[in-house]
């Protein structure tokens, strides 16, 4: 297994893991995001490979608007991770933590910040097993206007 930083040749395993990632996001939606991330100074994409082929990824940015529960700016925030099922439960994911952390740090942040849905149990755990802490549960609601 390699790690390496994004390369042309890596955009369309990106696209069909983020697209896995955001079920609900439509394939011009996704598009739109991997050419931002792409053309943004502000944010890094660090791809697990193997034989060549991207398995997974963290793409992490620099925020300086306010993240919850964060004291400092800029902060390190992990936008999406993701890992093929084959791949998963043997220290890629954990990988791509300690590099996009790495990669925060040298940008001057002092705090790593990320989220998860609160039904993803395993998200919640492996989050808390790097060393997180939770800071908040939030509750979106929404009504119809008749």
């Amino acid at each position: 297994m390699e790690f390496k930083n994004y390369h042309k040749s890596y955009y369309e395993s990106w696209f069909n893991m983020l697209s896995e990632l955001f079920k609900d996001s439509s394939a011009d939606e996704i598009r739109k995001s991997l050419d931002q991330t792409i053309q943004s100074e502000k944010e890094e994409v660090f791809f697990a490979v193997e034989n060549e082929s991207p398995v997974g990824f963290i793409t992490v940015s620099l925020r300086t608007e306010y993240v919850e529960g964060c004291t400092s700016s800029p902060v390190g925030y992990i936008e999406s991770v993701f890992v093929q099922a084959a791949f998963r439960k043997g220290g890629v994911a954990k990988k791509l933590f300690s590099l996009a952390e790495a990669w925060a740090k040298k940008q001057g942040c002092r705090e790593l910040g990320s989220d998860t849905w609160v039904w993803n149990k395993d998200a919640v755990a492996f989050h808390l097993k790097l060393g997180f802490k939770e800071e908040d549960t939030l509750v979106h609601f929404i009504k119809d206007i008749p």
